[in-house]
């Protein structure tokens, strides 16, 4: 038996859906509100509540693998989302984990947060990374990069959006730094694949190709079939320009957080990649029908707890 963190969520869907075509039992953790069931309920649904120990317990008991693809994306008090307390819950989860018996955790990261030094995204990433090396049980680290395709790809999709609305798109500085996207299915893949072994192992999960961010947005235009001016745009004009559009999408459209981790070249690694899904074939086949709807990740993410 296999748990699964937000099996009704993005990255968490994709390792629940794989897991049953293999014939595995799935029992998925959640505290979100609204999700649909995919799994027309051959998922086993139990509360994600990090203040019920006991129940965390046996809701993780019998399990031979849990993938914690659990994490806030943003600091927001109105909403709960706070990085301190992401890690807690994580650390939180990791003992739950030992105490149920539970043989192996892979947790989901995210590339290259050691060199955010002071960023708390990536910093309560780096603490909840460490605490798992040091707690006692079998580990698979995985760190992906940017993901698309499967359906919630907040970050293609709304650039495409943008770049359906908009005649001028503007990327950060010069756009010269590097993305390597990867694809969902392949992130699960890489993930089923490491939960079966036994090595403590930390690895990142990049896609076959690596672009500029400029050319990485030209190839999404083009696969539109929309031709758009490309500008360079200061860091911290490009911020605000996603402020004010955030207020009339009562949304958080970027942070600068991830605005300066792209611009540094976090998106991309030097590790062979595990991906082989290609975003350049999946865009063409896609470009019709990406960023067609802006999808709005704030209003998306509803929670009981």
């Amino acid at each position: 038996m296999h748990v699964v963190t937000g099996a009704f969520g993005y990255s968490g869907r994709w390792i629940a859906h794989q897991l049953l075509e293999q014939g595995k039992k799935v029992r998925t953790l959640t505290n979100a509100v609204g999700r649909d069931d995919p799994f027309d309920g051959r998922v086993e649904v139990h509360p994600l509540d990090f203040e019920d120990k006991a129940a965390l317990v046996e809701s993780l008991r019998g399990a031979d693998v849990l993938y914690n693809t659990y994490w806030v994306r943003y600091n927001h008090q109105s909403k709960n989302f706070e990085h301190d307390i992401a890690t807690e819950n994580c650390k939180k989860l990791f003992e739950a984990a030992i105490e149920a018996g539970v043989r192996r955790v892979v947790h989901f990261s995210v590339a290259n947060p050691e060199e955010a030094p002071g960023w708390s995204y990536f910093l309560g990433k780096v603490a909840a990374e460490k605490y798992l090396r040091e707690c006692g049980i079998s580990y698979a680290i995985i760190r992906p990069t940017v993901l698309f395709g499967g359906g919630r790809n907040i970050l293609v999709n709304n650039i495409a959006w943008m770049l359906r609305i908009m005649p001028v798109f503007g990327v950060f500085g010069f756009g010269n730094y590097p993305i390597q996207p990867v694809h969902v299915r392949d992130v699960a893949r890489v993930a089923i694949e490491l939960g079966t072994g036994n090595e403590d192992v930390t690895r990142d999960v990049t896609g076959p190709e690596k672009y500029r961010y400029k050319d990485f947005i030209k190839l999404i235009a083009k696969s539109m079939n929309r031709r758009r001016l490309i500008l360079p745009t200061p860091p911290l004009m490009g911020w605000m320009a996603g402020k004010v559009m955030g207020v009339f999408l009562k949304d958080l459209v970027i942070t600068r957080a991830e605005i300066r981790g792209l611009m540094r070249g976090l998106m991309a690694s030097d590790e062979e990649p595990l991906g082989i899904i290609k975003f350049s074939e999946w865009i063409v086949d896609k470009g019709d029908e990406v960023g067609r709807r802006y999808h709005n990740d704030l209003k998306e993410r509803k929670y009981s707890c």
